[in-house]
């Protein structure tokens, strides 16, 4: 039997799951056992741009790993292309270059070099109008 915890809307629930068969569980949860059985298996695939979102032609990088800021690339106010390097972190001694999703005007950088910053944290934004 397997444990898991799940977060529902900042709660934490505690969940066990058992394999009954192939495609049948059962799953133990706040002293109720519910019979569970899987149809079709989806595949999901790994959006590498979940790390920003666009909201009113502004587009909000955040960072895809806690770290150190180690370097700028580019100022605020100047034009970037999609894919250009806007700025490197580093975090247990690798550097990650966050590049720009879309082109556009580089609005603020919510960080400067030395910086401590958290995963999810913002990091710059990107006005596309």
């Amino acid at each position: 039997m397997d444990e898991f915890k799940i977060k529902i809307n900042d709660k934490e629930h505690q969940v066990k799951l058992k394999k009954i068969s192939d495609g049948e569980y059962q799953v133990f949860y706040d002293e109720f056992i519910y019979e569970v059985s899987i149809l079709k298996k989806a595949q999901i695939r790994k959006n590498d741009d979940v790390h920003y979102r666009k909201e009113n032609d502004i587009i909000y990088v955040e960072s895809v790993v806690g770290g150190i800021v180690l370097k700028l690339e580019k100022k605020v106010n100047e034009r970037v292309t999609k894919g250009d390097p806007i700025m490197t972190l580093i975090a247990m001694k690798m550097e990650t270059i966050i590049h720009a999703p879309e082109s556009g005007l580089l609005l603020e950088t919510a960080v400067n070099e030395g910086m401590i910053v958290e995963k999810g944290e913002l990091l710059f934004t990107i006005g596309t109008k």
